[in-house]
């Protein structure tokens, strides 16, 4: 699987990815734009699935005030499931646990499910493994009737103390040892619970810009990576205290640089995106009237077989282009006409149809 992925981002914007092709409206020229590799860890591709994943996310969830947290445990159980990447979906199912102990009156008296999305962030700035947890819950609940029942929320205090509690007893009985937990026991350094500041956040639309822009993304995007030489890669991260960011400068070996990177990589069709209580698909139907779009609109056509939105300036001229078709392959280096060149296009290209 690391090997796989590491493979797919080398070979980024490659023409064996297939090109989009456009033709220039005052030259005349062909332009070939190739596509990118789509992996999980490209610094290239990062941002635009963020961004498409986003947009996904705000029409899938419920026109209902949410809340954003952030959950972590101590650095001691890390290399555990570092180690072992079974306890990963334990580690996010605790959550559930916690929120039903959170909204108890809800969960009895009228028999509600809270809304819950949970995203596992397998590393931290400077790109070592620190498993976290990035919580968007529901401000309240939903009951059989589909009915939404508002609750504020208590002090994270309080949930820190039961995400301890059972994060602690879910790990123990999947195999980490028991003298992990007895050190942890009566400190509550390391299972921190991290609220946003901003309180309730009303709009779907701005809690998916803000996952999209530090949740969805990979391990180190471009725009971090300060130097290259062939033998070693330079970036920076900031660490913000106390509402000032604090960059770091950091050098790497390659080998360590790409250990680092592919330590991230979950096993094959792993979910690093879970959906609990009234969010699983099992009982989201219930509550459709609630929901931005319908059910079944939950593909993401985005990132799908579609037409490019904007068209690239031709590189020869400056002049605009128009989108012509798709190659699957780069045309070959014998071709020299004009004539040559629209033929093989004609038979290895894919025509996009006007809806």
């Amino acid at each position: 699987m690391e090997e796989k992925e590491v493979e797919k981002s080398l070979n980024c914007y490659a023409h064996d990815n297939g090109s989009f092709v456009y033709s220039c409206k005052t030259c005349g020229a062909w332009i070939f734009q190739s596509l990118g590799c789509n992996s999980r860890i490209c610094s290239n591709c990062g941002k635009r699935h963020a961004d498409l994943w986003s947009i996904s996310l705000s029409k899938k969830m419920f026109k209902v005030p949410h809340r954003h947290f952030v959950l972590s445990i101590p650095s001691i159980i890390w290399p555990y499931l570092k180690q072992d990447r079974n306890l990963w979906k334990v580690y996010m199912d605790s959550v559930i646990d916690t929120c039903n102990d959170y909204f108890p009156k809800l969960m009895r008296k009228h028999k509600a499910q809270v809304g819950i999305i949970v995203i596992l962030h397998p590393f931290g700035k400077d790109m070592q493994f620190q498993p976290h947890l990035h919580l968007i819950i529901t401000e309240g609940a939903f009951d059989i009737t589909g009915r939404f029942i508002k609750q504020e929320f208590v002090p994270a205090r309080g949930f820190a103390k039961s995400w301890q509690y059972h994060v602690s007893k879910n790990l123990q009985k999947a195999g980490v040892p028991s003298e992990v937990f007895a050190y942890t026991y009566n400190k509550y350094e390391g299972f921190y619970v991290w609220v946003h500041k901003a309180g309730t956040i009303k709009h779907p639309k701005h809690i998916a810009k803000y996952l999209g822009r530090y949740v969805r993304h990979p391990a180190i995007a471009n725009s971090r990576l300060t130097a290259f030489d062939g033998k070693y890669v330079g970036f920076f991260y900031e660490e913000h205290k106390e509402n000032e960011a604090i960059r770091h400068d950091k050098t790497m070996q390659v080998d360590d640089f790409i250990s680092a990177l592919i330590q991230h990589i979950p096993e094959p069709q792993f979910k690093m995106i879970r959906y609990y209580g009234a969010y699983a698909r099992r009982t989201k139907k219930i509550f459709k009237n609630y929901l931005q779009l319908s059910i079944n609109q939950t593909t993401l056509w985005v990132f799908g077989f579609k037409k490019p939105t904007e068209n690239p300036k031709c590189p020869f001229c400056g002049g605009e282009t128009e989108f012509v078709w798709y190659c699957k392959k780069p045309p070959p280096s014998e071709i020299k006409s004009q004539r040559e060149l629209l033929d093989w296009i004609n038979s290895n290209s894919i025509k996009f149809v006007k809806n």
